[in-house]
């Protein structure tokens, strides 16, 4: 009956050994998982943060995109009005020429 009555209690003892080791991994599963979760957050604030830092510095170059088309579009009618004024002076030029050409003429 010692026997019997100690493989009776090894048999408790494995099975509470074992019940014991699984208790103990789910403390450390659940202290990792912590562990990542507070890692998680803080990877979470981080990226937030880059995130408005580059939408922030988009916004910038594209209000500098914007300004730089505007004085691209001020230079091109600048552009036009010049080419006007040269062909302008031009005609000038060429009826100032046909004017004295008449006086001329008529000398």
């Amino acid at each position: 009956m010692g026997e019997a009555s100690r493989s009776f209690d090894m048999k408790n003892l494995i099975s509470y050994s074992d019940d014991l080791i699984k208790l103990l991994k789910s403390e450390r599963d659940s202290t990792s998982l912590s562990k990542l979760l507070e890692q998680l957050n803080i990877l979470v604030s981080q990226t937030d943060g880059d995130f408005k830092c580059v939408q922030s510095s988009i916004l910038d170059y594209q209000n500098k995109l914007d300004l730089c088309n505007q004085k691209i579009d001020a230079a091109k009618s600048e552009v036009a009005a010049d080419s006007e004024l040269d062909m302008l002076q031009k005609e000038l030029e060429e009826e100032l020429e046909r004017e004295r050409l008449l006086r001329d003429e008529l000398r």
